[in-house]
């Protein structure tokens, strides 16, 4: 018995599991492309806020042909994202002016012909590009993960968040998609500091706050972070003659956070310019500042220029001073509770009814944490002791985890904040891929831990079934897409 179970090993090692890979990204590939087809209908009306963004998309489209006979830098900048009126960034707009026509009129009243084929090829791209990135991630965690975890983290990150969100016209998906670049780029730079990711940190960043207000917060706690990170780096290092494991180099921070923020600037600057000169600041945030969405549309349609703002005076204008001069710091801290216990919530998409599409996204949390809880028991209590740094915890353990915990707490309060007004779309959704993919993370980096430790087999077999069952769940969920039903994220 034991021989076989070797052999079925060997061969499961050999190439076993990568076919089963393959065939599960085939499947999950032909799900994904069937169900973003039954969403691509608009009808001939589409919600203001989509009609905002393809009206954005048509004024922008007149960038895209510079004029190069009088100048180089002027049109090059303007060739580039920038135009923004403060809450519309400007990727998105500059992505789906490419597919409209130069004599493309704005979009009022009814859809007209090229505005459907304008959406319709939209809609499409971002579904390609969900498709393609899950594709890309599902191989890339295959690498580490067992296939199980690979084929349930591209399961519930695709049909939980990024089909939904492709199903509009509007910059959620690039958004979710620049988020959690920009969070794993932050957690490889935790492991191991090379320059090159700071860099591709402050560039993945900038795209998503010109994607979409922000992700700031993120970066921010990343900062924090590394900066604690380097402060036990540098006394370990003065006050410590024993040699670590650890890869992280602390040394190499401050330098790494000037090629972060410059990098982040340069990519944002010419948003940042054409905001300064049309709204007169740089980074306006105003719309932070009001009780709901209807307060900020009226808002924002009237105070569309650099006069009309700097015609308001000091102690009318929007800002964070004004707001907590006007509002007792009770009432602060129950927009903010609200608005984190509505995004935990939404996230989680709770409460459960289970006749509601996509799947519900907290049932697999819930499972992932609580296998996460009980291998971490397990590791600590059970398996053997490490006799080696090859068989304990990754070095930067402790860093990666208060990362975790605070960017969800931060980001979590961030976006809640603002649930009140920005009540469209789905941004608050780019923190479900992080959650999941830092659970699953964790737990297969205790699995290696353990199975280098001889922890038996039973343990193993155990939680690969668990995982097993929880993508026939999310396969079962697949298939309720696939229904002709209402897809709401």
């Amino acid at each position: 018995m034991k021989s076989v179970f070797l052999h079925l090993t060997k061969i499961w090692l050999r190439g076993g599991r990568w076919v089963v890979m393959m065939a599960g990204l085939v499947l999950f590939a032909w799900c994904f492309l069937k169900a973003s087809q039954n969403l691509q209908d608009s009808g001939s009306n589409i919600p203001e806020e989509e009609r905002v963004y393809l009206n954005a998309a048509i004024d922008t489209r007149r960038d895209l042909t510079p004029d190069f006979s009088k100048s180089v830098s002027q049109p090059l900048n303007d060739w580039l994202p920038h135009r923004t009126d403060g809450v519309v960034r400007p990727l998105w707009p500059w992505l789906a002016a490419w597919s409209i026509d130069a004599d493309h009129a704005k979009a009022d009243g009814r859809l007209k012909a090229e505005d459907q084929r304008v959406l319709r090829s939209a809609k499409q791209c971002l579904a390609g590009l969900s498709l393609g990135f899950l594709l890309m991630l599902g191989l890339a965690a295959a690498r580490t993960f067992s296939i199980p975890a690979a084929l349930l983290t591209i399961l519930t990150i695709g049909f939980g968040v990024l089909l939904p969100s492709a199903s509009v016209f509007s910059p959620d998906v690039l958004f979710q998609l620049l988020f959690l670049l920009t969070w794993v780029c932050c957690v490889a730079a935790l492991k191991r500091n090379s320059l090159w990711l700071y860099g591709v940190i402050g560039f993945f960043s900038a795209l998503a706050n010109l994607t979409l207000p922000t992700a700031t917060s993120l970066v921010l706690v990343f900062i924090f972070v590394s900066t604690l990170r380097w402060l036990w780096g540098m006394i370990v290092a003065h006050w410590s003659h024993e040699r670590g494991t650890s890869l992280w180099v602390w040394r190499n921070h401050w330098l790494g956070m000037i090629v972060l923020v410059v990098c982040h600037f340069i990519t944002t600057g010419p948003m940042l310019a054409h905001s300064k000169e049309k709204l007169g600041d740089a980074a306006p945030f105003f719309w932070r500042w009001f009780e709901d969405d209807t307060e900020l549309q009226r808002w924002t349609a009237t105070h569309q220029t650099r006069e009309s703002l700097q015609a308001v005076p000091a102690d009318q204008l929007p800002s964070y001073a004004n707001y907590t001069a006007s509002h007792a710091p009770e009432a602060m801290k129950e927009r903010l509770s609200q608005g984190g216990l509505k995004m935990i919530k939404s996230v989680l998409q709770l409460p459960w009814s289970f006749d509601s599409l996509p799947h519900e996204r907290g049932v697999f949390v819930i499972v992932l944490a609580s296998i996460l809880i009980l291998l971490t028991v397990i590791v600590w209590f059970v398996a053997p002791r490490a006799a080696h740094a090859g068989q304990a915890l990754h070095p930067e353990t402790a860093p990666l985890v208060l990362f975790t915990v605070l960017a969800f707490v931060a980001c979590t309060l961030d976006f809640g904040w603002d649930m009140s007004v920005l009540t469209w779309g789905s941004r608050h959704l780019a923190l479900y891929p992080p959650l999941v993919l830092s659970l699953l993370w964790a737990s297969e980096s205790l699995v290696h831990r353990a199975r280098r430790r001889k922890m038996r087999l039973p343990v193993f077999v155990m939680y690969e079934t668990v995982l097993w069952a929880l993508c026939v769940l999310a396969f079962m969920r697949v298939i309720a897409v696939l229904q002709p039903a209402p897809f709401t994220a």
